[in-house]
């Protein structure tokens, strides 16, 4: 392993699991979407979530020059979803994998865990990447769907919990 500073700080983030989402949007030349595994709450009041995406990637310009994005969180059943947006020469939004494509809309992925639709706000430069915020104005839920996890360049799923508490009885409500 190279002992620079982008090594070590890529090396630390393969250790984080996260969450595994595919942003995706409508342009005249077709869907366009990529693999994101940065998406981030930031505000409840307006809906608000953030995410990045590189600058050198083919689908970058284009998600980041759209006015109107899908946030799809994939299931643990949709690791071929995953793969295929983040490799370059995979077939991407086919029926199969559960896309249904509207003239001017974002696309819609059947059965993701949850799909965010909203407005672009802002897209801010940072190093390598942008930083989009996106204002959510539209909201669909899979109550019973797993998540996908990303960690350490593997796709995972859910174990059993890691506590038998609900976390409602180990944090403090809120002072009304």
């Amino acid at each position: 392993m190279s002992d620079t500073l982008t090594d070590q700080f890529k090396a630390g983030f393969r250790r984080y699991p996260t969450g595994v989402a595919v942003v995706a949007t409508s342009t005249d030349t077709g869907p366009v979407g990529a693999t994101v595994s940065s998406v981030a709450s930031v505000s409840a009041n307006p809906p608000m979530l953030s995410f990045s995406v590189s600058r050198s990637g083919r689908s970058g310009p284009a998600l980041t020059g759209s006015d109107r994005l899908a946030v799809h969180v994939l299931t643990d059943s949709q690791a071929d979803v995953a793969a295929a947006f983040a490799d370059r020469t995979a077939p991407r939004f086919t029926v199969a994998q559960g896309w249904t494509l509207q003239h001017g809309e974002p696309p819609v992925l059947d059965d993701a865990a949850a799909s965010f639709y909203g407005q672009v706000v802002r897209v801010v430069p940072a190093g390598e990447a942008w930083l989009v915020l996106l204002e959510i104005d539209a909201v669909s839920l899979d109550e019973t769907a797993e998540p996908l996890l990303h960690h350490d360049r593997h796709y995972w799923s859910l174990g059993p919990s890691a506590s038998t508490v609900p976390l409602d009885r180990i944090l403090p409500e809120k002072a009304s």
